[in-house]
């Protein structure tokens, strides 16, 4: 049958069938589809790994190329796949055609058929079935252009251009009529939890072993850590509160209902289990960890839940205790300012991304519509603030007046939806507010660690089903929901209390953004005044890290990118409040608020390792800027007053320019890196170091580390492990011993090819010390973290 109508006589079906005797497969299409490539990518496997040539090129136009397509592919087939974009944007495209050359026969159909579930199955699609035999010249015409815009007008989707379209890609606003379809089976992975999985996969090929997925609500974060972890002998998965850990024994079952489950939990201390749940609370306790089951190699793979967390004391035990093959953490809320620590617990791995602007963007969260309302009533500037918070009590007396809560009520009843959530700052702001609003016939609750002590008071657990089963309006809360508990029939939050961290302020956002049968949006309702960071809200509406932001435009506050769908309304007064408070705003400020912050937190003087793990600023903005005429760490510290004596001597001298040199010295590889540590000697900088000894850090440094190992896992280097310390050495001269004297560091690095000395320049050794040494090993470490750590959003 040449001519396929669709139905029964379909594409699929037949493409199928004619698969196995292909020794070649060329594929054009205007978009690849994640149901589509489901269907056939096992097939294309089973050929390419029998030797079949495999080429596709797909169009990316409108965004209807999904990047779970693409990642499938690339999971499956890698490198026996040449995928590609057509990248000629200024050019329509729209080719179907699918050539199969097999032993005997060239085979092409060509018809209207994408690759997606419908348009290979039961769509109404016309394909036709064309042999060489029957109309070489035709045929012929097809393959000819097929190979010349292969050639000439195509992007290869290699691992850069994967994430990058991925980290882009929003659902198209023309959808097309077919939705992938819905299973009773057991559930497998689906659009992002392809993505992520297909790089927790590759990070683990490459030797780390400890990584960070940050996703927003809605990406089903559980189901992926299942998905990843199901194979491991032995999976930890740990939370901090038991309603997580017994929805997350629902996920793992659903995937393998056989799985042995157990729980090590305050009541149960069961770790029989293939996969053992455990409450970090009762996990930590000294009398567990090391106890006879619980040895640090107990457990093959571990999960942490909400990972934000695992800079306290609870999680440090646990994590510093075990030794897994790896360590997944999850979370939706990265941002370092409240968490310094998630990121050096993962070595700075983030190996997935998908933030709540991205999530929107991709329809997998509802569009909000913001009301930012100016709060008259509030003068924060008579709230006691120090050590970077407002003063409880003094706030509480503040937000819990009859004329703030007259403001309040107007907008919810100007602007609310059916089911509210109100945010508030303490237990007896939220009994004000609940007692106001049912003074007023707006039936509400008040939800918090003491509920049940007074009239509104109510559990957690009774109010959302209340909430749900449209009983009560609203429920204002304390901190309660600010994780852990969907409420997806919620259409309207507010904010009635200063949010000042990033990290609550996104949390109680995606709150309400959860899809629910009919929701459309989610009504937000955020009451602000003169508070610290108020102006920092629309950057984090649109997605967007304010610390990252230097000339910050307020002016034109109505350009800013939000997500997908989303609207953001801003009183005219608010508008002139971030303004005027963006004046006394300025970027060098930020840097130095975050810098003093973070040396408290440390309680010493942040190295620059430290600034790269703990402040959301990039670490380039402080070795990069122009303190005093000078750039560097170095000179960051003097603009501010933070160096010692000692250091102070160094300034205009060779010494700040070397250590400046280190932090910008160019690294294509890491070469480098090795070549510096075998000047270090514990806590001593040497002057000279013997070339043989260079050669043997060198090769140390790449057979003992997988890390480290891809610089060399090339052609160039082919059987590298195998060479002798004869062959590192002479790698060493030729690449970073050469760079390092003879091109912009040659000031401070000689080779002495008499003597076959790595020497320090004659000028720079009068300031050789400890003190040097630290600065040196302090800038190896930040180079070599930057260099080896896994980003999926490039910085």
């Amino acid at each position: 049958m040449n001519a396929l109508t669709g139905g029964e006589e379909n594409l699929y079906s037949q493409f199928k069938k004619e698969i196995p005797q292909a020794q070649e497969i060329k594929i054009i299409v205007a978009f690849l589809k994640e149901s589509g490539v489901k269907l056939i990518v096992d097939e294309l496997k089973k050929q390419a790994l029998k030797g079949a040539d495999i080429k596709i090129i797909a169009g990316k136009y409108l965004n209807i190329t999904e990047p779970s397509a693409l990642y499938l592919l690339k999971d499956k087939l890698g490198e026996m796949v040449d995928l590609r974009f057509y990248d000629q944007d200024a050019v329509s495209f729209h080719p179907k055609a699918y050539f199969l050359k097999k032993e005997k026969e060239k085979v092409l159909f060509i018809g209207s058929s994408n690759i997606s579930s419908s348009a290979l199955t039961d769509g109404v699609e016309w394909n036709y079935r064309m042999a060489e035999e029957t109309d070489g010249v035709s045929y012929g015409r097809f393959e000819q252009e097929f190979d010349r815009i292969f050639a000439e007008e195509t992007t290869v989707i290699d691992q850069q251009q994967l994430r990058k379209y991925a980290s882009q890609w929003s659902k198209p606003s023309v959808q097309m009529v077919e939705e992938d379809a819905a299973t009773d089976d057991k559930p497998e992975p689906r659009g992002a939890q392809i993505e992520a999985l297909h790089e927790l996969r590759l990070a683990r090929e490459e030797g780390i072993e400890k990584g960070l997925v940050i996703a927003a609500t809605g990406v089903g974060k559980t189901y992926l850590a299942a998905f990843d972890s199901i194979d491991f002998d032995k999976v930890l998965f740990v939370a901090h509160r038991e309603e997580i850990l017994r929805q997350t024994k629902e996920t793992y079952k659903s995937i393998a209902p056989d799985l042995e489950v157990s729980f090590f939990t305050g009541d149960e201390k069961d770790t029989s289990g293939d996969l053992v749940l455990a409450s970090v609370q009762t996990l930590r306790k000294e009398e567990y960890l090391g106890a006879g089951e619980l040895g640090p190699e107990e457990f093959d793979y571990i999960v942490v839940d909400e990972f934000h967390h695992a800079g306290a004391d609870s999680y440090l035990k646990v994590l510093e205790y075990f030794q897994p093959e790896f360590l997944l953490g999850l979370t939706a809320t990265p941002y370092r300012m409240d968490n310094r620590d998630i990121y050096e617990l993962c070595n700075d791995n983030v190996i997935y991304e998908l933030n709540l602007k991205n999530a929107i963007n991709r329809d997998l969260l509802v569009p909000f519509k913001y009301h930012g309302v100016y709060d008259v009533e509030v003068d924060y500037d008579e709230v006691d603030y120090s050590n970077g918070s407002y003063n409880i009590k003094d706030l509480e007396k503040k937000l819990s007046t009859h004329k703030r809560a007259n403001l309040i009520l107007k907008n919810y009843h100007h602007l609310a939806g059916d089911k509210a959530l109100g945010f508030c700052a303490s237990i007896d702001h939220a009994r004000y507010m609940a007692d106001h609003f049912n003074e007023n016939n707006i039936r509400a609750v008040a939800v918090h660690s003491s509920a049940g002590q007074e009239e509104y008071d109510m559990e957690r657990q009774e109010a959302v089903a209340k909430l749900e089963a449209g009983e009560i309006d609203i429920i204002f809360a304390v901190d309660i929901f600010n994780e852990g508990v969907d409420i997806p029939a919620l259409d309207t939050v507010l904010f009635l209390r200063p949010t000042e961290s990033y990290v609550v302020f996104l949390q109680q956002l995606g709150r309400g953004l959860r899809k629910y049968k009919e929701k459309e949006y989610l009504t937000v309702l955020d009451f602000i005044g003169n508070y610290k960071r108020a102006h920092y809200v629309p950057f984090l509406l649109a997605g967007e890290n304010p610390m990252e932001k230097d000339k910050q435009d307020l002016d034109k506050i109505n350009d800013f990118e939000y997500p997908t769908g989303c609207q953001v309304s801003l009183d005219f007064k608010v508008i002139d409040l971030f303004q005027e408070m963006q004046q006394y705003d300025s970027f060098r400020d930020k840097m130095e608020e975050e810098y003093y912050r973070l040396k408290k937190y440390l309680g010493y003087r942040p190295l620059r390792v430290d600034v790269q793990e703990g402040i959301d600023i990039q670490t380039k903005e402080y070795l990069n800027r122009t303190y005093q005429g000078q750039k560097g760490y170095l000179r960051f510290l003097a603009s501010i007053n933070e160096l010692n004596e000692q250091e102070e001597k160094w300034l205009d001298t060779i010494s700040e320019k070397f250590l400046y040199r280190l932090e910008r010295t160019s690294m294509s590889k890491s070469y480098k890196i090795p070549v510096l540590l075998a000047l270090l000697t514990g806590e001593e900088l040497q002057v000279k170091v013997s070339i043989d000894q260079v050669g043997e850090k060198f090769m140390n440094y790449y057979l003992n580390n997988q890390i480290h190992q891809k610089d060399l896992n090339n052609k160039k280097h082919e059987g590298w492990q195998d060479w002798s310390k004869k062959k590192f050495v002479k790698l060493a001269l030729e690449n970073p011993v050469h760079y390092l004297t003879k091109g912009r560091e040659s000031k401070y690095f000689i080779y002495d090819e008499v003597n076959q000395e790595l020497r320090l320049s004659k000028e720079l050794i009068p300031y050789v010390d400890n003190n040097l040494a630290n600065h040196v090993k302090d800038i190896l470490e930040y180079r070599s973290r930057k260099y080896f750590s896994r980003r999926f959003k490039e910085e």
